[in-house]
């Protein structure tokens, strides 16, 4: 299969339908590849040879359309779902229940971080506006692209760029002025944006990477000096009760396990299998960034955010409870419906629809009932790029002793940080803690 690179399109729902591939519900704007950029692009002669540009004299933005045949080489339709057709390891699909579970998935995690990112005084400074300096943002496995455009929303005096495997579910005329998107697949390499963005932000995307540590260099290649990366990422262990104790999966041995436990480790199992670094992604974002040679470490932190699996969470602070509450819920809806999404991937990792059925069967009772009190833990990992010398006190580093400007993500009680690389591989080795034992061999 051809692995391609794309730049962001109009999609040509008007033309002669040659395919059956459901389309994404998508008319893109995008501007186009800079000269120096489709010089160093793998696939810059391939673009042009299957597209046609226009330019609008207003907005400067140029407007690819593909043809009907060029669908294909994006989607693929498998057992009535759509999926990338652009990487044969990330499996589940880009299609409406998809989306509006990530949706779901995307509103809980930003009511845990009290917004749509952590280290706010950090990524004000990153992207405070500077004369003859346009401000990007980068926003890698943008999904549904909602964080991009919102984060175009509050930054309107800076760019922003979302890059996926598959086009995005909105609309032109939604999209900000100053957001664009591409297809692309991070696998291949991220040259033509290097040193270019002020903020890099990578959410929920490891499962699909190979070569972790190859991959975080070239991503943190793209920060300019000063430009802050947001890693935010999958535990792909659960959690039990406030106290965060690990509860083992449900099998047949122990069918008091959760299986909520067990389908999320299942997930694991299967994307290794299929080729990801997974185990390297663990790693690396719970050591944190610290040693990493291009960022500054008194700039780096890493962080555990915990958002309960259903509303069975509560706290003494009304506000607390409530976003508990909210979040959980959410986050149940999206632990069900994502057992719909993941077919597929346990499929191919050699499990039958019956066993996934049955999986699914016994998560939906376990999420009604909720006699067992899981959470979920998203892992973040932040640090600035080391700025050059001469510039360094003038590009909006913050200031030591100022304090936040808002304290909303203090509201929500389930969000750690660990300032030192000692803290973040202490609390790391802490959650082994009664990891011990082994699923059932996965099928031949």
């Amino acid at each position: 299969m051809s692995k391609e690179r794309w730049s962001a399109q109009d999609l040509d729902r008007e033309g002669p339908k040659e395919t059956t591939v459901r389309q994404a519900r998508i008319e893109q704007g995008a501007l186009n590849f800079s000269p120096s950029q489709a010089g160093i692009s793998h696939y810059a002669n391939s673009m042009a040879e299957t597209s046609y540009q226009s330019e609008d004299a207003k907005s400067k933005i140029s407007t690819y359309s593909y043809r009907t045949d060029m669908r294909a080489k994006l989607l693929q339709e498998i057992d009535g779902r759509t999926i990338n057709n652009l990487s044969d390891l990330y499996c589940l699909p880009s299609d409406d229940l998809e989306w509006a579970r990530l949706d779901k998935q995307h509103t809980a995690i930003i009511l845990g971080l009290g917004g749509l990112y952590p280290a706010r005084e950090e990524v004000r400074a990153a992207l405070a506006p500077q004369e003859e300096e346009t401000k990007r943002i980068l926003d890698l496995g943008c999904g549904t692209g909602t964080w991009a455009t919102e984060m175009a929303r509050e930054y309107p005096h800076a760019e922003v760029v979302g890059v996926d495997l598959a086009p995005i579910p909105i609309d032109n005329e939604a999209i900000p002025s100053n957001c664009r998107f591409e297809i692309d697949n991070i696998n291949l390499g991220l040259p033509h944006f290097s040193e270019q963005f002020d903020v890099v932000h990578i959410r929920l995307v490891g499962s699909g990477l190979k070569n972790f540590e190859e991959r975080m260099r070239d991503i943190h290649s793209c920060l300019k000096p000063g430009g802050i990366v947001i890693w935010i990422d999958a535990d792909f262990d659960l959690y039990s009760t406030e106290k965060f104790e690990y509860h083992p999966p449900g099998t047949d041995d122990n069918p008091g396990g959760s299986w909520p436990q067990r389908v999320l480790q299942e997930m694991r199992r299967a994307c290794l299998k299929l080729g990801s670094d997974l185990h390297g992604m663990e790693s690396a974002l719970d050591a944190g960034l610290w040693r990493d040679p291009l960022m500054d470490p008194e700039t780096c932190k890493t962080g555990s955010l915990y958002i309960p699996i259903g509303s069975w969470a509560s706290h003494e602070e009304a506000e607390a409870a409530q976003l508990l509450e909210y979040a959980g819920t959410l986050m149940r809806q999206d632990f069900i419906d994502a057992m719909k999404s993941l077919i597929l991937l346990m499929v191919k990792a050699g499990w039958s629809k019956n066993d996934v059925e049955m999986w699914r069967g016994k998560l939906i009772e376990e999420l009604t009932e909720l006699k067992i009190h899981m959470a979920v833990r998203f892992r973040l990992a932040w640090g600035r790029r080391t700025p050059v010398p001469e510039t360094r006190s003038t590009q909006g580093m913050p200031i030591a002793g100022e304090r936040p400007d808002s304290p909303s993500k203090d509201n929500y009680p389930w969000f750690y940080v660990y300032d030192t690389e000692e803290a973040a591989l202490e609390q790391a080795e802490a959650r082994k803690k009664g990891k011990a034992g082994t699923l059932p061999p996965l099928p031949s």
